[in-house]
């Protein structure tokens, strides 16, 4: 991994991020707010000049990668390892039916890092490949795109805390959060920003 900035965004707001549904490796458009988003988003980290673009290979991540590289300039390098945690059977429904329809399971799957979803991944299942991923991102200053749940795994990784504690960490749409190598270490510099669209 480069050693400078590093600058994790989430994908815009999707339409069934508004419907509360559990995307995984499923896929949805982004919504006409965060198309909006992540335009504003794009014209953000121009300011930094960053000069690598990597993306989850999902299409909600590649849509807003491909609206940084118009403002950029940069290619989009796609990595299937940078995709959304694999949710397996609870993919299409809502979380809250999640919790209620599946309760033991979910309470388990919260609760173990090694317990995965049905037919999907574990928290550690993500934080592997999240790690592998980051590992081999080249740049001084690469911007890379994924999702909610990634993201907050990659942060537990980059800065050596359990990983269960992800879950303590909020993720808005569009969000960019920057960390800067300090020391033989990363230093997290801001989390969960999303003011460039307009966020409280």
């Amino acid at each position: 991994m480069s050693r400078d900035h590093l600058f994790l965004v989430r994908h815009g707001e999707t339409v069934h991020n508004v419907a509360r549904i559990a995307q995984g490796w499923q896929d949805s458009e982004l919504s006409e707010h965060g198309r909006v988003q992540v335009e504003k988003l794009a014209q953000r980290l121009a300011a930094y000049r960053p000069d690598a673009l990597y993306s989850s290979s999902l299409g909600r991540a590649l849509t807003t990668a491909e609206a940084i590289a118009k403002v950029t300039g940069l290619t989009v390098r796609p990595l299937d390892d940078l995709r959304e945690m694999n949710y397996g059977n609870w993919e299409g429904k809502s979380f809250l039916d999640v919790r209620r329809d599946d309760r033991e399971l979910y309470e388990r799957w919260v609760e173990d890092a090694d317990a995965p979803c049905p037919e999907g991944e574990s928290h550690n299942d993500v934080r592997r490949r999240i790690t592998r991923a980051l590992e081999s991102i080249e740049g001084a200053r690469p911007v890379v795109v994924t999702h909610g749940t990634a993201i907050r795994v990659a942060v537990t990784a980059l800065l050596n805390i359990d990983i269960m504690h992800a879950r303590s960490f909020a993720q808005d749409n569009a969000a960019l959060n920057l960390f800067l190598w300090r020391g033989e270490r990363w230093v997290m510099k801001f989390w969960n920003d999303s003011t460039h669209w307009g966020a409280p």
